[in-house]
C-alpha cells in the first residue's frame, strides 16, 4: 500500500511539474511583445523543451522501475535458491537417518 501511495505521488509532482512549467512558458510568451511570428515560433520551442523534459523524466521513472523488479527478482531467485538448499539438505538427513535405521535393523 505504501508502494502505490509513493508512486500515486511521485505521479502527482511529475503532473504537477509538467503543467507548472508549460503554464510559466506560455505565460511569460504571452505576455511579451512579439510578432505572431516569433510568438509561435517560441511557444513551438517551448512545446519541444517540455517534451524533452518529459522525456528525460519518462526515462529516469523507467529506469527506475526497471531497476526495483530487478531487485525483485535477484531476491525471489536467491531465497528460492536459500529453500533448495534447505531442502536438499533435509533429503540428505532423511537419507542418512534412514540409512542408519537400516543398519540397526540388520
Amino acid at each position: 500500500m505504501n508502494q502505490i501511495s509513493n508512486n500515486d505521488s511521485l505521479k502527482g509532482a511529475f503532473i504537477g511539474f509538467v503543467i507548472g512549467f508549460a503554464t510559466g512558458a506560455v505565460t511569460a510568451m504571452l505576455l511579451t511583445t512579439k510578432t505572431g511570428e516569433e510568438l509561435r515560433s517560441d511557444i513551438r520551442k517551448a512545446m519541444l523543451d517540455i517534451r524533452e523534459e518529459v522525456q528525460d523524466k519518462a526515462d529516469k521513472a523507467k529506469n527506475l522501475t526497471k531497476k526495483k523488479y530487478e531487485d525483485i527478482v535477484s531476491n525471489a531467485i536467491k531465497n528460492y535458491k536459500k529453500a533448495k538448499e534447505l531442502s536438499q539438505k533435509e533429503i540428505d538427513f532423511i537419507k542418512k537417518t534412514l540409512l542408519e535405521q537400516k543398519e540397526v535393523i540388520k
